[in-house]
C-alpha cells in the first residue's frame, strides 16, 4: 500500500501546486529600487518566481535575463507595443534583437496592439494584424519564443475576446493570449469571467491578477488594481477556475499605479497569494 499512497500524495501535490507567480516590473519602483540589482534582489527576497520586463535597450534586456538566472529567477514576459498603422503592423525595431536574446529562456513576448487607423475591437484590422503577427511568429519560432497577446482596454485589442479572435486567425502554435483580471473587470466582464476562461484555455499562455473591488460603482484603476488580498472581489474565483481547466502556466501580479512602499505592498500580496493557494 505504501507505493500507492506515495503516488497518490504526489498526484495531489501536483494538483494543488501553485502556478509560477511573477511580479510586474511596474511594482518595482521606489527610492530603494533604482538599480536592476536592487529590483531583482527584492523579487528574490519576497519569494516570487520571477518578473516581467518591458521593451528596453537590448543590453539591459540581456542584463535582466542574466541577473534573473543568477538568482534562480525567470523573466517570464517582455511587454511591447504593436501598432496597426498605414496597413502594416509596426513595432520597435529593437524587438528583433530582444527576441534573439530570449532564445533558450522560455521568456514570452507580451504585446498590446494599438491603432489610430481602426477603432477598438474593430475586426476590420484583423487582416493587417494577422499578417504582421505571422511574420513576428516566424521570427519568434526560429528562436523558440512564444507570443502572448495582452488585451488592454481602450486599445485596438481591447478585450480578451478580441485577442481570442485574432489568435485563432493567426493559427500558430507559438501565438496565444493573456487573461488580465483588471482589464476584464474594467470591461464589465466580471460575471462572465469563468466562462471566458473556459473559452480561451486552449490559447492561454499567461494570466495576471490583483486585488480589486467587485462591481465598483464607477471605473477607477484605484478600485480595479489593488494589492492582492485587498478589495471585495474574490480572486479565488479566477484561481479555482484556472485549476479546474488545467492551466499550469505563469500568473503575474499587476501593480500599476499602486501607492506605498513596494516591499510592504509586495510582501502583503505574496502572503495573500500563499493563502489563496492553500
Amino acid at each position: 500500500m505504501k507505493p500507492i499512497l506515495a503516488a497518490l500524495l504526489a498526484s495531489l501535490a501536483t494538483t494543488f501546486a501553485a502556478n509560477p507567480f511573477f511580479v510586474f516590473d511596474n511594482g518595482l519602483r521606489g527610492e530603494n529600487l533604482k538599480t536592476m540589482d536592487a529590483q531583482l534582489d527584492l523579487v528574490k527576497e519576497i519569494g516570487f518566481d520571477g518578473l516581467s520586463w518591458r521593451t528596453d535597450d537590448p543590453a539591459r534586456i540581456k542584463q535582466v535575463l542574466n541577473g534573473a538566472k543568477q538568482r534562480g529567477l525567470k523573466v517570464f514576459v517582455i511587454y511591447c507595443n504593436l501598432d496597426l498603422k498605414n496597413g502594416k503592423l509596426v513595432y520597435d525595431p529593437r524587438l528583433k534583437e530582444i527576441v534573439a536574446l530570449c532564445k533558450g529562456t522560455d521568456t514570452m513576448i507580451w504585446p498590446n496592439i494599438t491603432s489610430k487607423q481602426f477603432k477598438n475591437s474593430d475586426p476590420a484590422g484583423d487582416e493587417i494584424a494577422v499578417a504582421g503577427l505571422r511574420e513576428l511568429a516566424d521570427l519568434c519560432e526560429a528562436n523558440g519564443v512564444r507570443i502572448a497577446l495582452y488585451p488592454h482596454v481602450n486599445m485596438w485589442c481591447h478585450r480578451v475576446e478580441d485577442a481570442l479572435r485574432v489568435v485563432k486567425k493567426v493559427n500558430r502554435q507559438n501565438v496565444g493570449l493573456t487573461f488580465n483580471l483588471c482589464h476584464a473587470l474594467w470591461d464589465g466582464a466580471e460575471d462572465r469571467i469563468p466562462t471566458l476562461l473556459e473559452e480561451i484555455v486552449p490559447y492561454l499562455f499567461c494570466v495576471s491578477i490583483n486585488g480589486a473591488d467587485s462591481h465598483p460603482p464607477e471605473r477607477d484603476w484605484a478600485r480595479l488594481i489593488q494589492p492582492l488580498g485587498q478589495g471585495s472581489y474574490d480572486v479565488g474565483i479566477v484561481l479555482r477556475k484556472l485549476r479546474q481547466i488545467g492551466y499550469t502556466g505563469p500568473i503575474g501580479l499587476q501593480c500599476y499605479s499602486l501607492k506605498g512602499d513596494p516591499k510592504t505592498l509586495l510582501t502583503g500580496s505574496m502572503a495573500a497569494w500563499r493563502q489563496l493557494n492553500r
